[in-house]
């Protein structure tokens, strides 16, 4: 073990990817959780109004459409934010990370006169953490019941020292200057926490008043990982699995697209519909990215894998209500007098990528017609729409068949399909059924979607897997973590769902696995190397075999083709002791990733009972005969 351990430790050092995150941040700059020693703390900060009357809003926004920018990977953010009275404020926030810890530099500008209360900078601590732990150099307590006082802890200070009652997290705030803070026990309807609130501005807010603030944090955890045990049973075969892929939907032109196309093959694929385009070029020579499109799809029906054709926009001419919303207008919908003038404009598509690259889709679908992007259709319209394109399709010799669901995520989202699974019509169309995993789901959410599939006798399809709709924004999906995040998706995806595919969202520079520099040499991302080990280590056309884990942040799935087997352990934690049970006697190969080096290989001699596993790694285990 000894040895083994120095090989590994060796293997690490040669191949460093970058430093250890100790921080991760969402697309607006905010601080979403804190790392050290392989324990991740989540946290929520950010800076706030509160306006007279109570009102309190972000003044560094996340959401999807609010005008936040970042530079490039770097930590720094700038953008503004509107409020609902029409005043504005502007931010420009600043972080770095060291063998310290994280310091903050933000600037915060009113643009217009604010009749505000005050102006805070608001830290949300996770309650179930720090219940019973102490506060600053008094040793205050965390309280377990409701304080008399809702702020319970008050103080004008530049520093304070937070402890967890276990002693596993200790968090020291440095302030650029004595400012009031407090502590309030904040239950409401989205959330239970301590919220840490330090008073930046009191009063009236104007132009001429703006505000910089300097924090530095400095987070140590003690983790105590308990040993984990795996078990694995070769001998209980749970379903088939077809294997990983990748979506090429926007911007299939990026050199990222044949560096995956070449390091991560895909067992299922899925592009886009572009009928914008073809509305305006079928009649003559397909331009550049339509040509792309068609060559990408030529290159996968030659590997005989199914793939998916999704449509998300039409020209304009095809809705309701032409020229009469922006572009990305979610649940616009296609007139009954259009839909024959649709159903010729698709099945021209098809008709030509068949005749002039071979080329014809397993499935068809509308993007997450439940959410409406960017067609909407009900449950019920949804229905009728397969029956009218399968009809179409069976009238034309066209052999695709529909996609059914395809939905935007899987919280609760199987009862979309229900209207189509009761009409017998319908379903003679339907070739496999599918969710988005963005937001994830529950266990029992995802296997509600398994029983449908089991109960259609279906495939069950992830057509996008993914963590977080909105991290495309800034390229917030661009850090190891986010990389862990989906990984562990994918583990409980296999566990309960149980679908026959995974299709990644999306094998582009849209949450690209790789970087494209400016020479566009293709380098890999941490990200990129926890994707390769599901995708090159598991065996495509595989069964999932029974496999579990008695602690929640490792998580396994394990996957046997004949003599051939694999177990993906995802460890999500501190560094820890891993007790195996159930593998067959064999030569082994170990795969492991860390955020500093990827897909560092391994031969054992001898089938391992036991495994010390890296912290946030991804160790597979292949027996390969």
């Amino acid at each position: 073990m000894l040895m083994k351990s120095l090989l590994l430790f060796a293997a690490l050092a040669t191949v460093s990817l970058h430093a250890s995150e100790k921080a991760t941040f969402d697309s607006g700059g905010n601080l979403v959780s804190v790392i050290d020693h392989g324990a991740e703390l989540s946290l929520a900060a950010s800076s706030f109004v509160t306006f007279t009357g109570g009102l309190t809003l972000t003044a560094e926004p996340h959401e999807q459409r609010s005008p936040v920018t970042r530079e490039r990977l770097a930590l720094r953010w700038k953008g503004t934010e509107t409020y609902p009275n029409a005043t504005k404020s502007s931010f420009a926030t600043d972080w770095s990370e060291s063998a310290d810890g994280i310091k903050l530099s933000t600037d915060l500008r009113a643009e217009s006169m604010f009749d505000a209360e005050s102006v805070d900078y608001v830290i949300d601590l996770p309650r179930d953490v720090f219940v019973g732990g102490t506060i600053g150099e008094q040793n205050e307590k965390f309280p377990e019941h409701k304080p008399v006082t809702v702020d319970f802890f008050h103080a004008e200070t530049a520093s304070l020292h937070l402890t967890s009652a276990d002693r596993s997290w200790q968090l020291t705030f440095v302030l650029d200057q004595a400012r009031p803070m407090s502590i309030t026990d904040q239950w409401d309807k989205q959330e239970r926490v301590y919220r840490l609130r330090i008073r930046l501005h009191q009063g009236f807010w104007t132009p001429k008043d703006p505000i910089h603030f300097g924090l530095s944090l400095k987070a140590e955890a003690h983790p105590s990982a308990r040993v984990a045990h795996v078990a694995v049973n070769p001998a209980q075969p749970l379903y088939s699995f077809d294997g990983f892929g990748g979506d090429y939907c926007f911007d299939v032109s990026t050199p990222a697209v044949e560096y995956t196309m070449d390091n991560l093959p895909s067992a299922w694929a899925r592009l886009e519909f572009k009928a914008v385009q073809w509305d305006r070029q079928r009649s003559g020579e397909p331009g550049l990215e339509l040509k792309r499109d068609f060559e990408l799809m030529q290159r996968i029906q030659k590997t005989s894998i199914p793939w998916i054709l999704s449509v998300w926009r039409l020209p304009e001419h095809f809705y309701a209500d032409p020229n009469q919303k922006p572009t990305g207008t979610f649940g616009r919908q296609i007139p009954a007098a259009k839909w024959p003038e649709f159903l010729d404009l698709l099945g021209s598509y098809l008709e030509y990528a068949k005749k002039h690259y071979g080329a014809e889709p397993t499935l068809f679908s509308f993007n997450e017609p439940d959410l409406g992007v960017d067609l909407g259709f009900s449950a019920e319209t949804h229905r009728d729409a397969i029956k009218r394109i399968g009809a179409y399709f069976a009238a034309k010799g066209i052999k695709t068949k529909l996609l059914l669901g395809d939905t935007a995520n899987p919280r609760g989202s199987h009862v979309y399909t229900l209207p189509t699974a009761a009409d017998r019509d319908a379903m003679q169309y339907v070739g496999a059924i599918s969710f988005h995993s963005w937001g994830n789901g529950t266990a029992q959410q995802y296997r509600d979607w398994n029983a449908v599939a089991k109960w259609l006798q279906l495939p069950l399809v992830v057509g996008e897997a993914g963590s977080d709709p909105g991290f495309y924004r800034n390229e917030a999906f661009d850090s190891y973590s986010y990389g862990l995040r989906d990984a562990e998706q994918y583990q409980h995806l296999l566990h309960d769902a149980q679908p026959n595919a995974i299709i990644y969202w999306e094998y582009t520079e849209d949450y690209g696995l790789v970087r494209v520099n400016a020479d566009k040499a293709v380098e890999p991302t941490p990200r990129f190397y926890l994707m390769k080990q599901f995708v090159a280590l598991t065996p495509t056309k595989s069964e999932v075999i029974a496999s579990e884990s008695d602690q929640p942040d490792v998580s396994v799935s394990a996957f046997a083709k004949n003599a051939a087997l694999t177990l993906h352990i995802l460890n999500r934690g501190a560094e820890r002791e891993i007790d195996l049970s159930g593998l067959p006697a064999s030569p082994w190969r170990e795969v492991v990733t860390t955020e500093e080096a990827g897909f560092q290989e391994t031969n054992l001699p001898s089938t391992p009972s036991t495994l010390n596993v890296p912290a946030r790694s991804m160790v597979s285990l292949v027996k390969s005969q």
